[in-house]
């Protein structure tokens, strides 16, 4: 062919539309014809033309009607229209059509030479109209990017320069260095975010480990005075529900339990016999039969049994830096239960392996709150119901038990150490859960280690325990260790890919009923 382009032949008349037909097809152009106007817009729905060849006169739907329709919509109104007339009888029309949209007339007994003026005319108009507006579209596109660009949250590959990119001209190089700033400014930016997210990650941890290596000193020094592990249990989470449930209900943030879906129900009952149930109650046990650091030091395994675990469900990367991180940490951890234990505790060897299952449902606890946490239900209430909860489960455990703990005791030193130990571990959760849903299962479990820093030092200070020297070297191990465990890499939010599509008009997407009828 020596023309390219698709014309739409609308008449009535099948010997017109035949007639056009060949003749536009002799000039190497592809055709198809309609015979109404009503076809005509169903046609130009679904398929694309470069030119329509359009009667005036015909019945329903005239050409008026059908010019009306193509010309408000987004879809056709840049399609060039030819009307077909003959020339001595409908001069008035074509003025007519033409103001209304149409590019050019065409008389009815055509010569062929007449015929590829105006097509090829017609054709190369509406192809620098479109080379216009795809060079403006592309302009647009790359102003949006300069937008995208100063919300300081994007991703490159997102800005949807790729096909501006390989252009040979002026707009092509500016897009080519524009993505390359981008790329640049992104990664300087996502690196700052890391950097402050891993900061607020550090401090999280530091204030968990702190608050909770104050609560194994503190049960230590409940179990001397008689409290069983279980009414203690029961105290310090009837408190810590008692206070978020009440927060909850202020801030009207407390779901109904008909808006509870049976995934969020069997969390809150997981997480409070794993969190509340489990690891409190052999926190406690463990705490009154063993020298408080010890039960601290042990805790710090939790960390690498989180490691393991996350490696095997693929939920975190076992990255070679926090393999290391982690191993450091667990060497430190047994050197210390080799070498850096007080004589006297070699008689409890049962209670320190009973200890080591501490970390295992601490770690349990991590990857089940960071995959399986309701996002759609507040921190504060989410607590509150789990508490209240790991309540109702432990008081058939106290009564059988005789678990509780006597009234009377709240009234002396028992009563502060109750209190305390209550702010100072619901708290520490609450920090907790915030650092498992920003830094992910691994980074939290690290709050082990800040715990066991504050563990021992609690421990000396409220109890006069002595650190065997070689504790400290082999600690120093383990906090080298922490340092090298980051914080997961978050997706960010970020702007929605800026896509190719011009913005249409409300409505016009396609031609309408209301369109074909020429309303």
């Amino acid at each position: 062919m020596t023309e390219s382009g698709r014309v739409l032949i609308i008449d009535d008349s099948a010997m017109i539309r035949t007639k056009l037909r060949k003749a536009i097809e002799a000039l190497g152009y592809a055709a198809e014809a309609v015979g109404s106007g009503a076809e005509a817009l169903e046609v130009l729905n679904g398929a694309s033309f470069d030119i329509a060849l359009l009667d005036i006169v015909m019945p329903e739907m005239d050409g008026f009607e059908v010019l009306k329709a193509l010309k408000s919509s987004s879809g056709t109104r840049d399609l060039p229209v030819i009307v077909i007339s003959a020339l001595d009888e409908e001069m008035t029309s074509v003025v007519k059509a033409i103001e209304l949209g149409a590019e050019d007339f065409l008389p009815k007994d055509f010569e062929l030479a007449l015929l590829r003026a105006r097509l090829s005319t017609c054709i190369e108009k509406k192809r620098l109209r479109d080379n216009e507006k795809e060079y403006l579209r592309q302009v647009a596109k790359l102003t949006r990017a300069a937008t995208t660009l100063e919300l300081g949250k994007f991703n490159p590959s997102k800005l949807g320069l790729q096909d501006l990119a390989v252009r040979g001209d002026s707009l092509g190089t500016l897009a080519k260095v524009f993505s390359a700033m981008a790329q640049s400014v992104y990664e300087r930016e996502r690196k700052l975010r890391q950097s402050i997210r891993t900061f607020r990650g550090a401090l999280l941890l530091i204030a968990c480990g702190v608050l909770w290596g104050l609560v194994v000193p503190l049960a230590k020094m409940a179990s001397e005075i008689e409290a069983h592990p279980v009414g203690l249990a029961i105290l310090i989470d009837s408190i810590g529900a008692v206070i978020c449930i009440g927060i909850s209900l202020k801030r009207g943030t407390l779901p109904r339990l008909s808006t509870l879906g049976r995934g969020d129900i069997s969390f809150i009952v997981l997480f409070a016999l794993v969190s509340a149930v489990l690891n409190q109650v052999l926190v406690y046990w463990t705490a009154s039969q063993l020298p408080a650091f010890i039960v601290s030091i042990v805790i710090v395994l939790e960390g690498f049994i989180v490691f393991l675990f996350a490696a095997l469900m693929r939920t975190e990367l076992p990255s070679v830096k926090r393999f290391i991180g982690l191993g450091l940490g667990l060497a430190g951890i047994i050197a210390i239960l080799i070498f850096g234990m007080p004589v006297n505790i070699a008689a409890n060897w049962t209670w320190v392996v009973l200890a080591l299952l501490i970390p295992v449902t601490y770690a349990v606890e991590d990857l089940f709150l960071a995959e399986r946490r309701p996002s759609k239900i507040d921190t504060i209430a989410l607590f509150g119901l789990v508490q209240l909860t790991s309540v109702i489960m432990l008081i058939p455990i106290a009564a059988v038990s005789s678990g509780f703990v006597s009234l009377d005791l709240l009234a002396g030193q028992t009563g502060v150490i109750v209190l305390v130990m209550a702010a100072a571990s619901n708290l520490a959760m609450l920090l907790f859960m915030l650092l498992i849903k920003t830094t992910g299962a691994l980074f939290g479990s690290q709050t082990a280690y800040a715990g066991t820093a504050a563990g021992i030092g609690w421990s000396m200070l409220l109890l006069g325990e002595a650190v065997p020297t070689l504790t400290w070297g082999a600690l120093a191990l383990v906090f080298v260790g922490l340092l090298m465990v980051e914080p997961k890499h978050e997706a960010e939010a970020e702007p929605p890919m800026i896509d190719d599509a011009n913005e249409l008009d409300p409505g016009s997407e396609s031609i309408g009923p209301a369109a074909r009828q020429g309303v």
